[in-house]
């Protein structure tokens, strides 16, 4: 079948334009081109080229092409070109958080004037924090967890554990109490869209406790 052809010899834009927002703040933007055959350009579209600003919004600074375009001939005369291009709409991201049930460490040690002493561990369950980080970055940036928000422990029964230390003086029984907490990571994963990538860090609440009782003590 012959075909006549009139207008423009260049890439269409068809009105079928996709935009999916994550949230990790990555911006998928997905669009269609179509352009005659016998005048197709396979190197309009690159991998890495950055799409107009127009074209890129909501992205906060720029959309870029990943991966490479796809092209179909349709039959009729034409070559499509669907182009897929990812940005970032927020730098911030977002945290959820979940628990976590898992061992806690109890140390109980105790001494006396004469030199004596002993101690004790017991391994119990408790509830752990954690905050799950999704954000968007560039490929190039160095990507560490946030120190905040604090994650605390809890009992099986949903009270939350105390932090730090503190002591206590009952006659000549000197008890100090060490609730000792900190964080780790448990997973950090990282997926790249060109030039920017998807990180999602898990961090993890720890932590342990310590006991010491002097008896026979002297201020």
């Amino acid at each position: 079948m012959a075909y006549t052809y009139h207008g423009t010899v260049g890439w269409i834009k068809q009105p079928n334009r996709i935009v999916k927002t994550f949230r990790s703040g990555l911006c998928m933007i997905q669009q269609d081109y179509i352009r005659r055959k016998d005048k197709v350009d396979f190197f309009t579209f690159r991998e890495g080229d950055r799409i107009s600003d127009q074209d890129s919004a909501p992205c906060i600074d720029g959309a870029f092409i990943f991966p490479t375009p796809e092209y179909r001939d349709t039959g009729n005369g034409f070559i499509s070109c669907t182009v897929t291009s990812y940005g970032r709409v927020n730098t911030d991201g977002v945290v959820d958080f979940n628990r976590r049930r898992g061992d806690y460490l109890s140390t109980f040690r105790f001494s006396t004037p004469s030199g004596t002493g002993g101690s004790q561990t017991i391994l119990s369950q408790k509830f752990f924090d954690i905050a799950i980080y999704r954000f968007t970055a560039r490929k190039n940036e160095f990507i560490t967890a946030p120190e905040t928000p604090i994650l605390f422990i809890y009992e099986l029964n949903g009270t939350k554990l105390p932090t730090g230390r503190t002591t206590e003086l009952s006659g000549d029984t000197l008890v100090i109490k060490d609730y000792i907490s900190g964080r780790q990571v448990e997973n950090y994963e990282s997926t790249n869209y060109g030039v920017f990538s998807e990180f999602i860090i898990s961090v993890s609440a720890t932590g342990s406790f310590v006991q010491d009782t002097a008896f026979g003590f002297e201020p």
